[in-house]
């Protein structure tokens, strides 16, 4: 009972930020998936991000996620999860059906069921439409990520 509640109100929430213009909008919300690629780990994880406009062309963007990093040759499976916090700069396309690109920073958290928390650096580049975005990276390993936002 407590998940459709929850289900419910993220959906209205949707609705109501898809209806409102960009700059009406406070925050924009994002459903992302992300590979994190290091040396004998990889680590896929689903999340949700929340961004918010600081500025005309700064946005500062958190992201949780969680999913499962695989460690060594053995297969060893284990759960995992990421926090990031980010500034991102992000020009204004001149069109807005056009795609645009962006560069940002800031701090990741990685956790890991078996083994012992990191913060690490993250850099991020990528380019993003109207609602969709691919982005690559580095922040304790090598990121690609790819989502939708509404």
């Amino acid at each position: 009972m407590r998940g459709a509640f929850l289900v419910a109100v993220a959906l209205l929430v949707a609705r109501s930020a898809a209806t409102q213009t960009p700059a009406e909008r406070p925050l924009a919300f994002e459903a992302r998936f992300d590979g994190v690629f290091a040396r004998r780990v990889t680590t896929t994880h689903a999340g949700l991000g929340v961004t918010r406009a600081a500025s005309r062309n700064l946005e500062l963007q958190i992201v949780l996620a969680g999913g499962v990093t695989v460690r060594g040759d053995n297969d060893d499976r284990n759960a995992s999860g990421r926090a990031d916090v980010l500034a991102r700069f992000a020009p204004r396309p001149t069109r807005r059906d056009a795609w645009a690109a962006y560069g940002g920073g800031g701090a990741s958290v990685l956790v890991e069921k078996t083994a012992r928390g990191r913060a690490v650096l993250a850099i991020v580049v990528g380019v993003r439409g109207r609602r969709q975005f691919v982005e690559l990276g580095l922040g304790g390993g090598f990121r690609a990520g790819a989502g939708v936002r509404f």
